[in-house]
């Protein structure tokens, strides 16, 4: 039996709507500490694993890690955060400049909660 090695994506500095799609789906958010949460999760584009820290973010009604991505209701336009993502992995990625980390993907995930 042989087993099928993957190759690393190449470094491309790319975006998809696909990507934000993926990432609310999959992400987590835990309290890291006092006005700070992390969201975790699969890069969309590579798979490699990533923590965004979101420093002074405080959330109403837990509820689920949907519910705050994907609001059933609207919600007021303060209670709402469009936070950038980027992939900053430490896997290898074939054509990445020097000094740069990740694959180059990169999305925004609508939040919804309040700033501490």
């Amino acid at each position: 039996m042989t087993i099928a090695r993957h190759e690393p994506a190449p470094y491309a500095e790319a975006t998809d709507p696909a990507y934000a799609e993926r990432a609310a789906e999959t992400f987590t958010l835990r309290k890291a500490g006092p006005g700070l949460l992390v969201l975790s999760g699969p890069c969309p584009r590579c798979a490699a694993p990533l923590e965004v820290p979101l420093p002074h973010m405080v959330f109403r009604g837990l509820d689920g890690i949907l519910a705050l991505f994907r609001p059933s209701q609207p919600r007021p336009v303060s209670d709402v955060r469009d936070e950038p993502v980027v992939c900053a992995c430490e896997e290898h990625h074939p054509d990445r400049p020097e000094g740069r980390k990740g694959c180059g993907a990169y999305w925004v995930l609508r939040i919804s909660g309040s700033d501490a």
